[in-house]
């Protein structure tokens, strides 16, 4: 009959030593319960069968004794187990870190391309507003052009017509002055008529007196048509009759008529004025 083994992994687990002086005591109790527990089994195997039994199991007891003893050697040999894994946690933790680093560089490099990129953004939205406003001026400048253009045109015309206006305006007024000063001198001319009319009527004619005799005279009036001065400026060659005219005027007087006149007709025609006294029923 085969002797039953101890499965490899269980006493592997059991024979593992722990760190330290207790785990070594440990393991060497629990090999020591272990080799008891198996010690019992085989023997109470071997009371059941034949005597030739007894010296196998025996020395299979010792065999495993001595494996159990060769096994627990090389477990002091596991130490180093700890230094791979602190390596392999060193590995981790640079492992770790440089994909930390790689991490960082590539937000830094995500950053850089948005900084880039909202530089860029903000460059073409400023140089599209500074476009817009270009041409925003460009059109008023276009437009305050235009207006400039339509005022100055407006003013133009308007001086025009307003040179045109008084140009028109002094042409009807020196034409009414004219008209006027027309009007006056006719109306003057029938006032002379009857000045003239008055002193031939008061004239005394002398004997020396002949036809084609012609004196000038100079007659000063007030508005009232009073005579108030009368002199001779242009002989007629016979003193005579230059004293007969002057002799008329002053027995004339007074000359109603004028009163009738306006003040600007009778300053410019009769405040002063020249007659010239030629009397029409004069004789060889």
């Amino acid at each position: 009959m085969e002797t039953p083994k101890v499965p490899k992994d269980s006493a592997e687990r059991n024979a593992r030593p722990k760190q330290g002086g207790h785990g070594i005591i440990g393991v060497v109790v629990s090999v020591a319960l272990h080799a008891v527990i198996l010690a019992a089994v085989l023997l109470g195997w071997q009371a059941s069968e034949a005597p030739k039994q007894k010296r196998v199991v025996t020395k299979v007891v010792q065999a495993k004794l001595v494996q159990l003893k060769a096994k627990s050697k090389p477990v002091k040999a596991a130490k180093p187990k700890p230094k791979q894994k602190i390596i392999d946690l060193t590995k981790k933790k640079k492992a770790a870190e440089q994909r930390k680093r790689n991490e960082k560089k590539k937000a830094l490099q995500r950053a850089k391309l948005k900084k880039e990129k909202d530089r860029k953004a903000k460059a073409a939205k400023d140089k599209a507003a500074k476009a817009k406003k270009a041409k925003e001026k460009a059109a008023l400048e276009k437009l305050n052009k235009e207006k400039a253009a339509k005022e100055a045109k407006r003013l133009r015309e308007l001086e025009f017509q307003s040179q045109l206006d008084s140009e028109m305006k002094a042409e009807r007024k020196a034409l009414q002055a004219q008209q006027q000063a027309e009007e006056d001198e006719q109306y003057a001319q029938s006032f002379s008529a009857i000045i003239r009319q008055r002193i031939q009527n008061n004239w005394s004619r002398p004997a020396s007196a002949r036809k084609g005799m012609t004196c000038d005279l100079q007659i000063q009036l007030v508005p009232t048509g009073r005579v108030i001065n009368v002199t001779v400026i242009k002989s007629s060659g016979n003193a005579s009759f230059d004293r007969s005219a002057v002799q008329a005027v002053k027995r004339s007087e007074q000359f109603p008529e004028l009163k009738q006149l306006p003040p600007a007709v009778f300053e410019r025609n009769f405040r002063q004025f020249t007659l010239s006294f030629d009397p029409k029923d004069l004789r060889l």
